[in-house]
């Protein structure tokens, strides 16, 4: 045994055995565990959970909010021009003054009715220095509440819905971002799987060819060989190292990526990756998978949302065409005076009441055309929807179509590359006693590396498949569970 076989013995059987504790990467591992935990993931998570503080300070919206306000200097000094109310000339006053006020507010949203209301009270304290008095102005208590006449409640209504279907929508689409997740470290699994069994599948072949070069050397030597022949046995050799030396490179290259995927930061010294079992459904119906997809993709919610917005366009310009009115009703109590203790005793009532309508008379048909351009708006955006359901369900069924194909093709690839593999050993084995040619050998490995490349793609083709169905779907056909419940 020469120098050059041990090396590929050693080489081998640290592959197949590995002399110190190897790092094991399985899909299941890469896929459910280290993936989850991701920057990629993390940043999913930090996204859904704005969407769910905004949510709640939706709904928060609508309970009673307290403020506090102060101005504690307004301070003026300054000639300013004032007219007598008594004669109605003008002279300049000396302003030196400064003014202080407070308030404390509670604001109330009334969503039924789409009004406000305001609880207010309020002190302000006028100091003139000129003349050393003070003067006080309170507003112990008041009510206001104001509101559009019509169109209130039909506004509270839609919004609530629309905030509803987003907020839904969101927990759909974090199950989404976070199998997309899944789909991105699944691909960078199967590149490091890939290149890791055609490497080793090379080296294999390389021990095997070099077998072959001593035999076809002694062949030569003793006639049964022309130099041709072994120099193709010699590039045979040669070329099946070519391929282990691509394939460790790209191995490092698939595990360097998976690892920066997955957040890791040290990448192990030795790997040693599996083949996952194929557990995968054998068929899955179209009809099951569109079922699945209107009940959970975010595309549906999200085409829902749309509709409503849609529709509050719509209504919104419908109601700024027509009769419509703004109710604004005031109730409090006032007082005025130039000592603290005289603001607050017997305060005076306020009242006030304010209705302004807008009523649309004669505007040369421009409400009107503004309410077409909107019915219109509104129609082509129904009629973009029913196209955008149309092309997402055809491309469902094309998706679904391939899967179910590509399980096919898995188990076809997977039986000729064995019955290659097969072969290329068995022919191997002829050819040291002299009963095959370098020809039909040559043949045997070209065959080999075809048939591996179509069953690696295969693998790929198969599994990708399968976990853009399951994100499509938010739905695990291999375990029969929604990804709701798993994520």
């Amino acid at each position: 045994m020469n120098l050059k076989q041990i090396c590929l013995m050693l080489i081998w059987g640290s592959l197949c055995t590995g002399g110190r504790a190897q790092t094991q990467v399985t899909l299941e591992k890469v896929v459910n565990e280290w993936c989850l935990s991701a920057p990629s993931a993390e940043k999913a998570k930090l996204d859904y959970e704005n969407v769910v503080l905004a949510h709640k300070n939706y709904l928060k919206g609508f309970l009673p909010s307290i403020a506090f306000q102060m101005n504690p200097i307004t301070f003026n000094h300054s000639l300013r021009l004032m007219q007598n109310p008594t004669d109605g000339s003008y002279s300049y006053v000396n302003d030196y003054s400064n003014t202080s006020n407070a308030g404390l507010s509670v604001l109330q949203k009334i969503g039924v009715t789409g009004g406000v209301l305001s609880v207010n009270s309020n002190l302000s304290v006028l100091t003139e220095f000129s003349t050393g008095r003070h003067n006080f102005n309170t507003t112990p208590l008041s009510f206001n509440y104001s509101q559009q006449l019509l169109g209130g409640y039909y506004t509270y209504k839609k919004l609530k819905r629309i905030e509803q279907t987003k907020i839904l929508n969101a927990a759909r689409q974090y199950c989404s971002e976070m199998a997309e997740v899944q789909i991105k470290a699944l691909n960078a699994f199967l590149n490091l799987l890939l290149a890791d069994v055609t490497r080793k599948v090379a080296l294999k072949n390389s021990a095997i060819s070099d077998t072959l070069l001593m035999a076809g050397k002694a062949l030569w030597n003793n006639g049964h060989f022309t130099e041709y022949e072994y120099k193709q046995v010699e590039l045979q050799s040669t070329n099946n190292l070519y391929v282990y030396e691509k394939s460790q490179k790209e191995f490092l290259q698939s595990l360097r990526q998976l690892w920066t995927l997955l957040g890791k930061q040290d990448i192990p010294d030795s790997v040693e990756v599996s083949l996952p079992d194929f557990a995968l459904p054998l068929s899955i119906e179209a009809e099951t998978v569109i079922n699945y997809a209107r009940k959970n993709n975010p595309f549906a919610l999200s085409q829902e949302a749309r509709r409503l917005e849609a529709e509050q366009t719509l209504f919104n310009a419908k109601l700024g065409s027509r009769f419509n009115a703004n109710i604004n009703v005031s109730y409090g109590l006032n007082q005025y005076a130039e000592r603290f203790s005289g603001a607050y005793r017997k305060p005076d009532y306020s009242q006030g009441v304010m209705v302004g309508f807008q009523i649309p008379v004669f505007q040369w048909g421009i409400n009107r055309n503004k309410l077409q351009i909107a019915k219109n708006n509104y129609r082509n955006a129904m009629l973009a929807l029913e196209e955008e359901v149309a092309d997402y369900e055809n491309n469902l069924q094309d998706k679904v179509s391939t899967y179910n194909h590509g399980v096919k093709l898995y188990f076809l690839s997977q039986r000729s590359y064995r019955l290659a593999q097969e072969q290329y050993e068995i022919l191997s084995a002829k050819f040291r006693y002299g009963k095959v040619s370098i020809y039909e050998i040559t043949s045997a490995r070209k065959e080999l590396y075809e048939t591996l490349k179509t069953y690696t793609s295969a693998i790929q083709t198969v599994w990708n498949q399968f976990f853009v169905l399951r994100k499509v779907t938010l739905y695990d056909f291999m375990l029969q569970r929604e990804l709701m419940e798993i994520l």
